[in-house]
């Protein structure tokens, strides 16, 4: 009898441990389950170059030598998103201009192989469904880097999509839109005239460092002539951080608003005195091309031509040249 009711007892007890257990686990997951957006950088490539060597394999990406062959010699006219006026929170813009952001992959043949390789290279982001913007140094073929090259875009969530076609180029404002079909995105709007001391964000990929979001101020505008035949372009100055990698990214204002376009950096690390005293410091000037050249290449409009080596200058070396005292990287 009392060991009977002593087994009892023992079963009871292990059932409640069972269940403490058990609710130990489901709170233990329900802590653990994380909803923010977790980058883990080598995985987001390694799974994307995964879906680029199957695109390969049956012949759906196109190289950029026959991209740049056919553009088109007029831009059609494409309708961009009303300009929004409601003021987001930070955390909320970095939501929004993520859904509408991918990165630019790269698959290309280095100037001296046949063998291609892989990474993610720049950005880009959603003006209207299949349409893209990104910077037109983004889809040029560098001579030192690669002899050809295939690009793709790649989705917050992983997805890949072939970059098939450049719609609108300007070489002046470095800027273009690209056709990516199939690929529907939350396109985000273009607002003209920001102002100096205006707060901005951007959304890019410093350096393979997928979806950083990063924010500064408007520190001027200016122009900057790409040839005497040319009308200057329209650039926006920030402080907004990036690098190489940025090329392509939107900076946009407290609304959602794309301002400007990452571009270049500028930097100025020290000169000569007349004297010959040498003078330090580091300054970075990071130019962007503004929303109003963006802009225009949504309105009917001839075309610039996309850079295209030719075959011959491809395989020759290009002669050394002095370097001058504030080069401008593109990014």
């Amino acid at each position: 009898m009392n060991w009977s009711v002593r087994r009892a007892g023992t079963v009871r007890a292990c059932l409640t441990l069972v269940l403490l257990l058990s609710t130990w686990g489901t709170t233990a997951r329900r802590v653990q389950a994380d909803e923010r957006y977790i980058v883990d950088d080598e995985a987001f490539e390694a799974n994307s170059e995964k879906q680029v060597d199957r695109l390969a394999a049956v012949q759906k990406l196109v190289n950029y030598s026959e991209l740049a062959r056919r553009v088109p010699r007029d831009h059609p006219s494409i309708t961009p998103q009303p300009v929004s006026t409601r003021q987001l929170q930070p955390t909320e813009l970095a939501d929004v201009l993520r859904r509408s952001t991918v990165a630019i992959g790269l698959r290309y043949q280095e100037p001296h192989s046949k063998k291609w390789r892989y990474m993610i290279g720049a950005t880009a982001f959603a003006v209207a469904p299949g349409v893209l913007s990104t910077s037109l140094h983004v889809m040029t073929i560098d001579l030192e880097m690669m002899r050809d090259a295939q690009a793709v875009a790649v989705t917050e969530k992983g997805d890949v999509f072939p970059v098939t076609g450049i719609l609108a180029s300007s070489e002046t404002a470095d800027t273009c839109l690209i056709s990516v079909p199939g690929l529907d995105l939350p396109t985000l709007p273009l607002r003209d005239g920001v102002l100096p001391g205006e707060q901005v964000w951007c959304m890019s990929h410093p350096d393979g460092f997928v979806y950083m979001f990063t924010s500064g101020q408007v520190a001027r505008i200016s122009r900057d002539r790409y040839d005497e035949k040319h009308q200057p372009s329209l650039h926006v100055e920030v402080t907004a951080e990036y690098c190489p990698g940025s090329s392509g990214g939107a900076v946009v204002d407290a609304a959602g608003n794309v301002v400007a376009q990452v571009s270049s950096i500028n930097n100025y690390d020290g000169f000569s005195s007349r004297d010959g005293k040498t003078v330090n410091g580091i300054v970075s000037a990071r130019t962007c091309t503004a929303a109003e050249e963006v802009g225009a290449l949504t309105r009917p409009g001839e075309n610039e031509p996309v850079p295209l080596p030719t075959p011959k200058s491809r395989h020759r070396s290009p002669k050394p040249q002095p370097s001058p005292p504030a080069p401008s990287k593109g990014l």
